[in-house]
């Protein structure tokens, strides 16, 4: 009877151990695919002040229109 006690309890711990994993598993996936967007977020900043900063080299005129303002 002691040896079936012992026996439940490691399957509900496996059990609970294979729920854990799952869960850090999802995770990762969900860090990873913030980490992804993050990147690509950041990029698109940067290219923006690019952009931004090539505009005022250039006196503030951006596409024919001066953006400067007075």
């Amino acid at each position: 009877m002691n040896n079936n006690i012992v026996d439940n309890l490691s399957l509900v711990l496996q059990v609970l151990s294979l729920q854990i994993l799952f869960e850090d598993f999802n995770n990762s996936d969900l860090m990873q695919e913030l980490q992804r967007q993050d990147s690509v977020y950041f990029e698109k900043i940067i290219k923006q002040n690019e952009q931004i900063l090539e505009y005022l080299r250039k006196g503030g005129i951006a596409d024919g229109k001066d953006i400067r303002r007075d």
